[in-house]
């Protein structure tokens, strides 16, 4: 192989590494983000909903959101914000 085909793979390999590692770093961020909620949190929604977490299914990309005594929604778990802790926004 001679030096000039060995920069063109070294090009190549570097445009895909520039290419996939952020869009790979970022999933790894989003699921870590989304396992840290459980059932029974209260969460904030990106759409800025508030409610406690009543369901989880990581599996089937759903979660419900009870918003007040008889109403709750399905979201998917994607859209969960942040945790909300104690004396937080209530």
């Amino acid at each position: 192989m001679q030096a000039s085909d060995q920069a063109w793979l070294f090009l190549i390999l570097l445009a895909l590494a520039f290419l996939f590692l952020p869009q790979w770093f970022a999933r790894r961020r989003r699921k870590q983000r989304i396992a840290q909620f459980a059932v029974g949190d209260r969460v904030i929604t990106i759409g800025g909903f508030i409610g406690t977490l009543t369901a989880l299914d990581l599996e089937a990309n759903v979660a419900r959101l009870r918003l007040a005594d008889g109403v709750e929604v399905e979201i998917v778990p994607g859209a969960l914000g942040q945790k909300l802790g104690d004396g937080e926004v209530s």
